[in-house]
């Protein structure tokens, strides 16, 4: 498969479950809108098609990969607790360099690869941010950062070895869609498991007088 692909489908398959309705129970939660992400959602679609790049200098910086995901950041980090906005970009930044981490072994040790790398990663970074957060927003902004982060780390740092640096490349896409779509499936996962707890707590004692 391409590089680049996962990340295609996987902002064509969101825009298709937010259009349908299937992720309002947790959008409602979230206390995002519809439309706003459905907005945002098609302006990734549309630089991942496009492929749009600024160049500085020897840095080649993709709108999709590294500018857009940070712009979306921004505008979770407004919708978090002023409490613990410190606390949750701390945090980001401690799952971005465990990733980079991660990316650096499997370069320098590749016989460490157990599985390809565009699973270990995100399920590292998903399982990472599950552990420090319960907040839905929380962990969405914090996908936002610390995989565009680990990837920039990670670019600027092998930069000496390959002479360019490309920030947000579709690999780097890949790893990002890739656990948006897996917070997606594991948040929506619980959230029905809790109203199927919740619905079957409330029917117990409706059907107890009955017998």
């Amino acid at each position: 498969m391409n590089e680049g692909t996962i990340a295609l489908l996987s902002q064509w398959c969101l825009i298709c479950l937010v259009w349908m309705g299937s992720m309002d129970p947790l959008l409602s939660e979230m206390k995002v809108s519809p439309r706003r992400l459905l907005a945002v959602l098609c302006a990734f679609l549309l630089c991942s098609f496009v492929s749009w790049k600024v160049y500085f200098a020897p840095i080649e910086v993709s709108l999709s990969g590294a500018m857009l995901p940070f712009l979306a950041s921004a505008w979770l980090y407004a919708r978090l607790p002023q409490v613990h906005r410190r606390l949750y970009v701390l945090g980001a930044c401690a799952t971005a360099v465990l990733l980079f981490w991660l990316r650096w072994l499997f370069f320098n040790d590749p016989i460490l690869l157990f599985w390809d790398e565009r699973v270990i990663l995100p399920v590292t970074g998903i399982l990472s941010i599950l552990a420090m957060t319960r907040h839905r927003v929380a962990q969405l902004f914090q996908v936002m950062v610390a995989l565009p982060l680990a990837d920039v780390l990670y670019s600027l740092y092998f930069r000496r070895l390959s002479g360019t640096c490309s920030l947000g490349s579709e690999y780097a896409q890949d790893l990002l869609w890739s656990a948006i779509s897996l917070w997606g499936i594991v948040t929506i996962t619980r959230l029905a498991a809790l109203r199927i707890l919740k619905w079957k707590k409330t029917a117990s004692p409706d059907s107890n007088p009955k017998r």
